[in-house]
């Protein structure tokens, strides 16, 4: 199997999205501390979700750098789809872990899988991107 380097603009887009989404994890856990809820489960919980959350997006980037290098229209297609399917089975699979797992919580982990979406907005109405 052939190694993929990423085109710098997915390495510039994903430390964006890692830096609004650590951004918003240290919110969270701010949320967590002033309702009286912080433990290290919700901590390990949070640092779990945000971290599959910033890779699901890099692989996002580079499943789309290498459809974009296909010629068969069909088979990119598919290639994406076959991803998305495959990224969002790893998604669930990382939330139920936190749901079950003694030594993490759930719904952090959850709540962080939604970080790069919410920092993608605050770029779109910083004017910082364009749709």
């Amino acid at each position: 199997m052939e190694y993929l380097k990423p085109q710098e603009s997915i390495v510039r887009e994903t430390k964006r999205i890692a830096i609004g989404s650590i951004i918003c994890f240290f919110i969270m856990m701010i949320v967590y501390l002033c309702i009286h809820q912080l433990t290290y489960k919700v901590v390990l919980g949070g640092i779990i979700g945000t971290a599959y959350a910033i890779f699901n997006f890099y692989l996002l980037g580079m499943t789309i750098q290498k459809a974009a290098a296909l010629n068969d229209p069909d088979l990119a297609q598919r290639q994406v789809r076959s991803s998305y399917s495959s990224r969002m089975a790893g998604w669930l699979l990382v939330c139920v872990l936190c749901f079950v797992l003694p030594f993490t919580e759930g719904i952090p982990c959850m709540v962080a899988m939604l970080f790069p979406r919410i920092t993608i907005f605050v770029l779109q109405i910083t004017g910082q991107i364009h749709d």
